[in-house]
């Protein structure tokens, strides 16, 4: 990567730099942003004079802001000044949901701490003043977000030139996943799951779903779950938990807490890889079962 990085800055072009090293420099960030032209051209395009040059940052990742995630107990990291990178900063009021209504965020909140688990509700971790009051807070948070920015994602990747979402395909090694930020909606998906929640909870036990008994909630959400009786059968409630899920498992194993239940490496530097802790499975003579 330093390599290719440095190659990069100082503006070779064509066979100097390799194409598997100017995708991985690049990475998927400069796809949406919408840039093109050559390998290399990206430090000449900002210093070509008249040219409007993209934020610093965008051509290649910068690691350094990455580097305190998992080695401080502050969730939140002291901004220097000039700071390019949008740290993550501590609210001053209650969070406003963005893509939710009032009385749908409660809602979502109830669905990600029955799909992460009861027990995650009753944590005993104290949150920093201005942080999320929990992990399901914090991922229900992450949900809103998700959903609020899908219009605005799939505009960008709609419009993009034939040339850049022929990169983008290359980037990702598929089409599906460029077809999928095009098409997804998963502000329709909730307003429908939401309204089938809603729908089924008066049917099945005559409240709406916050005020039905936090076992009926379960019920509810294990019969459109992996766990359901026909895993044929799709409806609203089905392709809502599907989205909840994913995205769900996304915020929390992207979260400091999740991370330090898979007990993440990364951020630091080793002599030799750490490898995993997995026991080596043990041989076996021929003949006999595995």
């Amino acid at each position: 990567m330093e390599d290719a990085k440095k190659q990069i800055d100082e503006g070779r072009l064509g066979g100097a730099i390799t194409r598997r090293e100017w995708l991985l420099s690049l990475g998927s960030a400069v796809v949406l942003a919408g840039y093109s032209g050559a390998p290399g051209a990206a430090a000449m395009q900002s210093a070509a004079p008249g040219a409007s040059a993209l934020p610093p940052g965008v051509y290649l990742p910068s690691l350094d802001h990455l580097t305190h995630a998992l080695t401080s107990d502050n969730p939140f990291h002291p901004v220097p000044p000039g700071a390019e990178t949008e740290y993550v900063r501590p609210r001053s009021g209650p969070f406003v949901p963005q893509a939710f209504a009032h009385e749908e965020f409660p809602v979502i909140r109830r669905l990600v701490e029955i799909i992460l688990g009861e027990d995650l509700k009753n944590s005993e971790e104290t949150p920093a003043p201005g942080a999320p009051a929990s992990i399901g807070d914090e991922v229900a948070e992450w949900i809103d977000l998700v959903v609020a920015s899908a219009p605005t994602v799939r505009a960008l990747a709609l419009n993009l030139p034939a040339d850049q979402r022929a990169l983008a395909i290359a980037y990702f090694g598929a089409e599906d996943p460029v077809r999928e930020l095009e098409t997804s909606e998963p502000e329709r998906v909730c307003r429908e799951g939401l309204a089938w929640l809603g729908e089924e909870s008066r049917r099945r036990f005559a409240k709406n779903f916050l005020d039905a008994a936090p076992a009926d909630q379960v019920e509810l959400v294990t019969s459109v779950s992996d766990a359901r009786t026909d895993k044929t059968a799709a409806n609203a409630g089905t392709r809502f938990y599907d989205l909840l899920k994913a995205e769900s498992i996304r915020g929390f194993y992207t979260s400091r807490r999740g991370l330090n239940e898979l007990d993440f490496k990364g951020n630091s530097f080793y002599p030799e890889s750490p490898g995993c802790a997995l026991t080596p499975h043990p041989q076996t003579t021929e003949g006999q079962p595995d």
